[in-house]
């Protein structure tokens, strides 16, 4: 009796060395850049136009792999007419521009790239020349946070810059310039983040 307990326990026993080990999955990423963003706005009592631009240079890491470099630009435009009704706005992205920054100091972007109306359908040439020259003080952030749960970890950090600056050059679309007269407002900025999730 004895020795058919000991072969049943050593059996259970040998079962559990037997369970496969669930092992934890971590996925991490890492992001390091530099950017300069403008906005140019009119405002009357028939029309209001806004134009934004945005050019970055940036590296980011996931997992194992190698870094991934990428240069690009955002454009959007909108204009409406009040008195008339006419209207037209749209945006687009390329990675085929020259995006040139010296930390918060200035920044060069220079480009041209198809855009997309959506008032009337149509696709447009947008061409991009803008400079950025850092003027005023310069902020800092920082921030961490970590969650946990059962099974779950999570963190995440952020470190960043910022100043205000002048904005000088041309925004055409189709050859017109959109951005001739308009008020401007411009940044530049500097950031690095990371990101942990493992799930056990």
């Amino acid at each position: 009796m004895k020795t058919a307990t000991a072969i049943a326990t050593a059996m259970a026993l040998l079962s559990l060395t037997n369970v496969p080990v669930l092992a934890a999955t971590a996925t991490k990423y890492q992001f390091k850049g530099q950017n300069a963003s403008a906005s140019f706005y009119q405002s009357d009592d028939c029309s209001y136009t806004d134009v934004s631009v945005y050019g970055f240079d940036s590296v980011t890491k996931s997992g194992p792999g190698a870094p991934i470099s990428q240069t690009g630009a955002y454009f959007y435009y909108s204009n409406y007419n009040y008195c008339t009704g006419t209207q037209s706005y749209g945006d687009g992205f390329s990675e085929n521009v020259t995006f040139t920054s010296n930390k918060l100091n200035s920044a060069t972007l220079n480009g041209t790239f198809t855009v997309y109306d959506y008032y009337s359908g149509a696709s447009k040439t947008a061409t991009v020349n803008l400079t950025w020259t850092g003027t005023g003080d310069t902020y800092r952030g920082k921030s961490q946070s970590r969650y946990q749960g059962p099974g779950y970890t999570s963190s995440y950090r952020f470190n960043g810059s910022s100043r205000d600056a002048q904005v000088s050059g041309s925004v055409t679309l189709d050859g017109t310039n959109l951005i001739a007269n308009l008020t401007s407002y411009g940044s530049l900025s500097t950031s690095s983040s990371g990101s942990l999730e493992i799930i056990k």
